[in-house]
């Protein structure tokens, strides 16, 4: 059991519940509702025990608590060895240890417990202002350790001021361990909770999709080029192929999904590639998306660690996108390229497939148009006429009932890129000639103060590639015969007055908004280069640029000098800090009573207090008792009480009766030893 000495005051359990606080903020809107009520309720039970009126939980309560928390936790989470679980377990760690929080060995249990909370922050975002936020809790719970040394420790001042100086001087050495260390696998690449919500674009479409993403301007990719730039007219980044409908809904098939056996080849040059060389060369940062599919443009190559490529032209990662993740991609455009002359039966009758029934009126059009002996491409042009024609590109089409296609073609005739690339191919498979919706980004906007693309989530974008005997894929956007701008400038060009209609700011509108924007997007892109993406091979150009070889030797004195240098900075500060003190008069002053007892042979004793070397003087020395006496009872009201009587007091002492009684002592101490 602890001693009374070893119990914590108010001070210290208000600096511990604020640590745990700070750190668990962050992740109250990801974790259930229930484990904030737990927290909150903990630490009032503790505050009750604090003021005496309930006692500590005793053992059977405990269990129980325990059991509850398990229940509760298989209750919210379908996946136990997954990331979020094991957030949510840590987290309820220290509520828990709220409830036996008696020692200051507990204190620090809690703490190290809430320093652990306070890095999980990093496991779902790792930008800017959560950096910041994760300085800030680390702060405060630095402070909150420094405040268990003692009530003086614990006043807000005195604890972050001594947290500030202790970060200050470990940030040398954390700069340097960023630059030296092995970079290993960071914590977030652990499995997290697939069924949590997803941003981006999804693995199925259905009208009104996109239009949801069209309202949202976060960033989606981050493109940057090594060479030529695509022109407006080519930036369809391709993400997914949807084969299969059911009447509504376009989904990408078994057969292609990576995640249900779809063919992907993860081995650089396990695919061949065309011999002439890629037109564009480029590094994508993702955006998390908790999604394995990347963006890139058609016919795409990547050499990056788990990158694969599938057989429908496009990229995919081993695991999900959980966090911002950066890629190296060739790309070669269609008509760089040999065409495949033929495509396989399985292919064909995947990309032809339609439901038995549904959409009769469309199926009736293609079917009259085939009749007239028009070909595929014709069909094609004749319905691309149709939707320049009489058609309307609106971020706000009406809803749609069950023969979405037809209700779409023959009665609103109002859409956004779903609408029309859906309703394309259906009418091309109903003709005869395989065809496929592709989903990614369409533009991008140019940011030339870093020159890299940025493209947000509403340049989400839907089109249609057919397959033409000696010509292969085509890709046909009907989109662009609607509204080109859209291609061209942007969303904004070809929505107008919708578009970002029901954002809370409209910062498209206000020039000064938007160049602070790009500002922002552009140190936040600094910071994924310089800090986030620091790799293995980007942490070994950077020691080659510093100490060349990189020998064993080498390495070591790259290390120790700067800890050698910065340790003898602390040391010499340390010394000067230490002589520049101006000791208080008072202390010097019974310094110098201190040295003239030392001369009449009392000398004090390392710890002694003034009083209890008062009393030895008194005994060792009989005529000095008188003196000393009056001389350590001014001293002592000088120094804690501020008499500055006693202090006039002490100095005459110490000039005239004190030197006389000095005189006398020294004389009757030599008279004894002879």
């Amino acid at each position: 059991m602890a001693s009374n000495r070893d119990l914590l005051p108010r001070e210290s359990l208000l600096w511990i519940f604020a640590a745990q606080f700070v750190a668990l903020l962050p992740q109250l809107s990801q974790l259930p509702l229930w484990i904030g009520f737990a927290w909150a309720f903990a630490v009032y039970w503790r505050l009750e025990v604090f003021r005496g009126r309930r006692d500590l939980p005793g053992r059977a309560l405990k269990l129980l608590v325990i059991a509850l928390t398990v229940a509760g936790l298989a209750q919210s989470y379908q996946r136990w060895f997954a990331l979020e679980p094991m957030v949510a377990l840590l987290a309820l760690s220290f509520t828990l240890k709220n409830l036996e929080l008696v020692s200051r060995r507990d204190a620090f249990v809690s703490l190290l417990l809430a320093y652990f909370v306070a890095a999980t922050l990093f496991v779902r975002e790792q930008s800017i202002p959560y950096a910041l936020y994760g300085l800030i809790a680390t702060l405060v719970i630095t402070a909150a350790l420094a405040a268990q040394l003692g009530s003086f420790s614990a006043r807000p001042r005195r604890a972050l001021g001594l947290s500030l100086r202790l970060l200050a001087q470990a940030t040398p050495l954390m700069l340097l361990l960023f630059v030296v260390m092995p970079r290993l696998g960071p914590l977030w690449n652990v499995p997290q909770d697939t069924s949590a919500g997803r941003t981006g674009v999804s693995d199925s479409m259905a009208p009104g999709d996109f239009t949801r993403l069209s309202k949202s301007a976060k960033p989606a990719l981050r493109i940057s080029f090594d060479g030529p730039i695509p022109p407006p007219e080519q930036r369809y980044w391709r993400g997914l192929v949807y084969s299969e409908f059911d009447g509504r809904t376009w989904r990408q098939g078994f057969s292609v999904d990576p995640r249900n056996g779809g063919r992907v080849y993860w081995n650089s040059g396990e695919r061949p590639l065309p011999q002439v060389g890629p037109r564009y060369r480029y590094q994508v940062i993702q955006e998390a998306s908790r999604s394995p599919w990347l963006f890139a443009l058609a016919r795409p190559a990547s050499d990056s660690a788990g990158v694969g490529e599938t057989t429908d032209d496009r990229l995919v990662k081993r695991s999900p996108v959980y966090s911002r993740f950066a890629y190296e991609v060739r790309s070669w455009p269609r008509d760089s390229q040999v065409i495949q002359s033929t495509l396989s039966g399985a292919e064909r009758r995947r990309n032809l497939q339609l439901p038995a029934d549904g959409n009769l009126r469309i199926r009736d059009w293609v079917e009259r148009l085939r009749r007239r002996g028009l070909s595929g491409e014709e069909i094609s042009s004749q319905l691309l006429a149709l939707y320049n024609r009489e058609f309307t590109y609106t971020l706000s089409p009406p809803a749609l009932g069950r023969d979405s296609v037809d209700e779409f073609l023959f009665d609103s005739q109002k859409g956004f890129c779903e609408h029309f690339a859906g309703s394309y191919v259906f009418a091309m498979r109903a003709a005869g000639v395989p065809a496929r919706v592709v989903a990614g980004y369409q533009g991008g906007e140019w940011v030339s103060g870093e020159e890299y693309l940025l493209v947000r989530e509403y340049d989400a974008h839907a089109w249609a590639e057919i397959w033409l005997d000696g010509r292969g894929w085509q890709r046909v956007d009907p989109t662009a015969a609607v509204a080109p701008e859209r291609v061209r400038d942007g969303l904004e060009s070809a929505a107008g007055e919708e578009f970002m209609r029901d954002s809370l700011l409209p910062v498209h509108r206000f020039d000064i908004l938007v160049k602070l924007r790009l500002q922002w997007d552009m140190i936040n892109y600094r910071w994924y280069q310089t800090v986030i993406s620091f790799d293995s091979e980007k942490q070994r150009d950077t020691l080659q640029r510093l100490v060349g070889e990189l020998s064993p030797l080498r390495m070591a004195l790259f290390f120790a000098a700067p800890v050698a240098v910065v340790l003898f900075g602390i040391l010499l500060w340390t010394r000067f800090t230490g002589r520049g003190r101006k000791q208080p008069v008072v202390e010097r002053l019974y310094e110098v009573f201190c040295k003239r007892m030392a001369r009449a042979g009392i000398t004090r004793r390392p710890g002694e207090a003034p009083r209890d070397f008062a009393e030895r003087i008194a005994l060792e020395s009989p005529p000095l008792a008188e003196f000393s006496g009056r001389a350590t009872d001014a001293f002592e009201r000088a120094a804690y009480g501020g008499d500055k009587e006693a202090l006039n007091e002490l100095r005459r002492l110490l000039r005239w009766r004190l030197g006389l009684s000095f005189r006398v002592s020294a004389r009757k101490n030599r008279l004894m030893g002879h």
